[in-house]
């Protein structure tokens, strides 16, 4: 099976419990990949640009990321799959709003799916991205988002 494979550049927003995240993030095309015989598995790198901000009326309202995540995506048709990334994120501060997160350096975490739109750039997915800094100081409240991801592709 050969997947709809391509290097993306994609706009994501998410939100959590009153907090947003804006990012744009450049998916590379797969440096690896491996065809089963109704599947897809590949790896790409992801790099991000982005702003998670606090409810409003907090002191420190903002707060910028940069990222580099690999991802692993399984693609379960030629176009429409899941995916998984762990990577390294450095923020611009430690104080989101009232929320202290310790250090700048955090761990992102993602899942998500995908549907490619056939014959066409475009693909429409859904993630779940979780940061925090793995406990390597305390406290370490994490911050979650539910992200939507529109991504045109680059053949």
């Amino acid at each position: 099976m050969q997947a709809a494979q391509a290097a993306e550049l994609s706009a994501l927003w998410g939100a959590y419990k009153g907090y947003h995240n804006a990012t744009i993030a450049y998916q590379t095309s797969p440096l690896w990949a491996h065809d089963f015989s109704h599947s897809t598995l590949d790896l790409s790198l992801e790099a991000s640009l982005g702003q998670v901000t606090a409810p409003s009326g907090s002191p420190d309202h903002s707060l910028w990321h940069v990222g580099l995540t690999p991802f692993v995506r399984w693609w379960l048709t030629p176009q429409s799959g899941v995916e998984f990334g762990v990577g390294a994120n450095a923020f611009s501060g430690t104080f989101l709003g009232y929320k202290r997160i310790s250090t700048a350096y955090q761990f992102g975490d993602s899942i998500g799916a995908f549907h490619h739109f056939l014959h066409t750039p475009w693909t429409l997915g859904v993630r779940l991205t979780h940061y925090s800094n793995a406990e390597i100081k305390r406290p370490n409240p994490g911050q979650d988002y539910i992200q939507l991801r529109l991504s045109y592709g680059f053949l």
